[in-house]
């Protein structure tokens, strides 16, 4: 059963899921885990972390189809360091970690180049009602597929992110809880001229706010809402966009959740586009249980394209599956599919709709808890529903990874 706190950090967690935007999950070049699950005990953990992948990509340059089909593809060894440092107190909770991957491709050396990442936590409970936290992650990406974002086209360039979230969350008793929370995110796209017009960049600020009321162990309602002020490099104006949320938080059973909510999405206008309004949804169906994690979430709201500029209608669905196999801890599989629908709102520029799929399977073998062999294939897709604008990659391969935590003195 839920605590009246964990109510709220499901909450936030939901929010942050649909301001994203996206959270920034493992680069498409190392696909799925990252390592075997580090020990986090009392006191300082050191963790590093080394791989290597081998795996054959039938669309190196992500041209669209048809588009010099048998002579855009290549083996790419991969390697991927990466260190964690993590704190874990009785009050407090920090974390700085790194993560890099360098591509090598056999054919196309010219394309060789580092995917990096990194980010920093901090946690802190002041009180058994007051609580604090602060995160900031950076990236530098290959391509712009690696990238969890809608209403981006996906292209063989260079991409920098930046972001940060900081907030505060507070229970007023024992049923009611309160969280506020500001959000900032910076994208920015190495920008030769043929992808100029569709790769632009930008910034967006967020005003989080959630209030939970525990009616049982079990089932709490709320609020949610949102404020986002967005700005996209070449945009004359920045838009501002306000998301109204009834939210449910619901345990169906020890193992199974349900979160949801269901509102109003208000785009402002300005003066060279009209207001739009128009419903957001969410959900979140959990399962944990025995080693098997399952979730299922859909998500609808309005997000700024750093692609072709303006604002979109994001529908998202996302669904993802990790289990034990052969009854055996050692043996497991790990899968995930995500499709966004974007649809543009504004005519500020001349915008195209996009449906993009990302979508990956591991099946893996952890002899030891400090190493892990998998063998993945991963599937990116992308249509912009005009006359060559559908594109695919394909990748396969393997993965070893080894990991060992220590304990810092």
């Amino acid at each position: 059963m839920m605590t009246d706190k964990q109510h709220i950090i499901r909450a936030v967690g939901a929010i942050t899921i649909a301001f994203c935007v996206s959270a920034p999950g493992f680069a498409q070049e190392r696909i799925g885990t990252s390592g075997p699950e580090p020990t986090r005990r009392a006191g300082w953990t050191f963790t590093p972390t080394f791989g290597f992948a081998e795996s054959y990509d039938d669309n190196i340059s992500l041209f669209g189809r048809n588009s010099a089909e048998g002579q855009n593809n290549d083996y790419i060894a991969t390697y991927f360091p990466s260190a964690d440092l993590h704190y874990a107190g009785k009050h407090t909770r920090f974390g700085v970690g790194y993560t890099g991957s360098f591509l090598n491709y056999q054919t196309f050396t010219s394309l060789n180049r580092w995917d990096q990442r990194g980010k920093i936590d901090l946690r802190r409970e002041e009180t058994a009602r007051l609580s604090w936290f602060a995160h900031g992650a950076a990236a530098m990406m290959p391509s712009t597929d690696v990238i969890e974002l809608g209403g981006i086209p996906f292209r063989h360039t260079g991409a920098k992110t930046a972001d940060g979230r900081g907030g505060v969350e507070y229970s007023f008793s024992a049923h009611d809880s309160f969280s506020s929370s500001m959000n900032f995110q910076h994208v920015e796209f190495d920008r030769p001229p043929e992808v100029r017009a569709i790769l632009r960049g930008g910034d967006v600020l967020e005003s989080m706010n959630t209030w939970r009321h525990k009616v049982d162990s079990r089932f709490a309602i709320g609020t949610d809402y949102s404020y986002r002020r967005a700005h996209v490099l070449g945009d004359v104006e920045t838009f501002n966009i306000h998301t109204a949320e009834g939210a449910i938080d619901y345990d169906l059973s020890p193992s199974w959740s349900f979160s949801g909510g269901a509102g109003a999405v208000y785009l402002e206008s300005t003066a060279v586009t009209a207001a739009r309004s128009g419903p957001a949804w969410r959900m979140t169906l959990e399962r944990h249980r025995a080693g098997t994690t399952f979730h299922v979430g859909y998500l609808r709201s309005y997000i700024p394209s750093f692609g072709f500029g303006g604002t979109i209608q994001n529908d998202e669905v996302g669904v993802g599956f990790h289990a034990p196999l052969f009854g055996s801890r050692h043996f497991y599989t790990d899968n995930s599919v995500v499709y966004r629908d974007n649809k543009p709102l504004t005519d500020v520029v001349e915008q195209l709709p996009l449906r993009s799929l990302r979508t990956y399977s591991i099946v893996g073998w952890e002899p030891q808890g400090w190493v892990r062999f998998e063998a993945f294939y991963a599937r990116v897709q992308q249509d912009s529903l005009r006359a060559g604008g559908q594109l695919f990659r394909n990748r396969v391969g393997f993965q070893i990874v080894t990991s060992k935590p220590m304990r810092v003195q």
